[in-house]
């Protein structure tokens, strides 16, 4: 048999896809899209102009009109459809509200990277040979992240908040940081596939480092909630549910008590009074939101792109000279939401926590979008859980994600998004080579069985 040829008679399904010039390409962008969204702060530092932020944004626009030529996979399709809907109802909101085109362009994109990440990993099935690259590459950029973290506490002498990592100059750059950090950890210690058990416990240890260093205890509250629900999620008999409580709600209340142990006097997480009451507070931007509708078309389309609290909101107040003169549009839906939540003390910047923060992603969602949008968001996200994410690993990524966009806006945050989005997509393409390496070689021993026999 010639190389590169397939054997005969072999089955469509199982023929293993070959390194060609195009699938080398598909595995670069990708690299090429995620170094977009990790790095633009790096080189803002750099003296490059602060523009290259938006860098990500010309990315995605350039990858979901360049993989329609190569989409193979009906998963694919569904979310590329997925998201031609959502881009219907960001643009319909828009008409509505009298929103910028701008708006609808950057509203979209926020929402749909991810999803355009995903349809480009899932596209076609990628050879082992750049499934690998893809994974050093993944790894190389966590590891620069972490030399600047430790760089920074013991170097420079940085404390909490100030230990950003590679997010410098970035609000939010310490949890942003500390999640990718301890995100890619568990992903090295438990899917890596490196032989080496001591390696992977000292990435892991430097991912819980960058945790506590960096002082992000919501990120740590947030995998805890992710596994509880993890554990919820993949019951199936009484039994089970015994002992995976048995052993869940222990380590739970251990390090809950470990972190009010290590940060004295937190009483936002340690008293239920608190987080009863802050809780409820963080509730109240659902009313604050509808008290600005117009019309019972709100509800079903929002208030329009960028014109409650999503991300767009906080681009607006930090990058309006870009903005503007682009003919952008607001209201003062956000500024409403950010007095209440400064107003209130276990929400403002100064005595409170981004864990009752009024700006979180699901709210913002809704608000632009309404429920349709919402609806579309959460179908595609049901997707991705369905046919993706193919281990209780990626599953509990998903998971985290959703519980973050409970918390802050996490879920419009580029980087932190396409970070584990890259992981859950990568896992999806290790399976399915694996997959159709133990078809083919089933397939193989078949035919040679059949033709001993003949």
């Amino acid at each position: 048999m010639k190389r590169n040829e397939h054997p005969k008679n072999l089955p469509e399904n199982l023929v293993l896809t070959s390194p060609q010039a195009g699938i080398l390409k598909q595995s670069t962008m990708i690299v090429l899209f995620l170094a977009s969204a990790m790095f633009p702060r790096v080189l803002s530092a750099l003296k490059f102009p602060s523009v290259v932020n938006f860098l990500h944004f010309a990315f995605a626009l350039f990858l979901f009109v360049w993989v329609l030529s190569i989409i193979r996979s009906r998963i694919a399709v569904q979310l590329l459809v997925g998201v031609l809907i959502l881009l219907a109802i960001s643009t319909t909101s828009a008409l509505l509200n009298k929103a910028g085109l701008i708006n609808v362009i950057l509203s979209f994109l926020m929402l749909a990277e991810p999803f355009i990440l995903l349809i480009v990993i899932t596209s076609t099935k990628l050879p082992q040979d750049s499934i690998k690259t893809m994974q050093k590459w993944i790894s190389r950029f966590v590891y620069i992240h972490f030399a600047f973290v430790y760089f920074q506490k013991f170097v420079l002498g940085y404390e909490n908040d100030f230990i950003k990592g590679i997010f410098l100059n970035m609000g939010a750059g310490h949890h942003v940081g500390g999640d990718i950090g301890l995100t890619f950890s568990l992903y090295f210690l438990l899917a890596s596939g490196v032989r080496s058990i001591w390696l992977r416990i000292f990435v892991f240890i430097l991912g819980v480092g960058n945790i506590i260093y960096a002082d992000v205890k919501q990120v740590i509250i947030a995998f805890l909630v992710s596994w509880l629900i993890l554990i919820i999620t993949q019951l199936q008999e009484v039994w089970k549910a015994i002992m995976y409580s048995a052993i869940a709600i222990p380590v739970t209340v251990f390090v809950l008590n470990l972190i009010n142990n290590m940060y004295a006097g937190i009483r936002y997480i340690s008293d239920m009074e608190v987080v009863t009451e802050a809780f409820q507070y963080k509730l109240s931007v659902f009313s604050i939101i509808t008290s600005f509708y117009k019309s019972d078309w709100n509800f079903l389309f929002g208030f329009g792109p960028g014109h409650t609290i999503s991300r767009l909101g906080w681009l607006m107040k930090d990058y309006i000279q870009f903005l503007k003169p682009l003919g952008v549009t607001g209201t003062s839906v956000f500024n409403t939401v950010w007095v209440a939540q400064e107003s209130y003390y276990w929400s403002n910047s100064i005595t409170g926590s981004s864990m009752y923060s009024l700006l979180f992603s699901w709210a913002g969602i809704w608000g632009d979008l309404g429920f349709m949008g919402l609806g579309i968001y959460l179908y595609l996200w049901f997707l991705v859980w369905k046919y993706i994410c193919v281990d209780k690993l990626s599953k509990f990524f998903l998971i985290t994600v959703f519980v973050a966009g409970l918390i802050f806006s996490w879920m419009e945050e580029p980087a932190f998004m396409l970070f584990v989005v890259s992981l859950i997509g990568l896992q999806w393409q290790k399976h399915q080579a694996e997959k159709s390496q133990r078809m083919f070689e089933k397939y193989s021993f078949y035919h040679a069985e059949t033709s001993a026999v003949e």
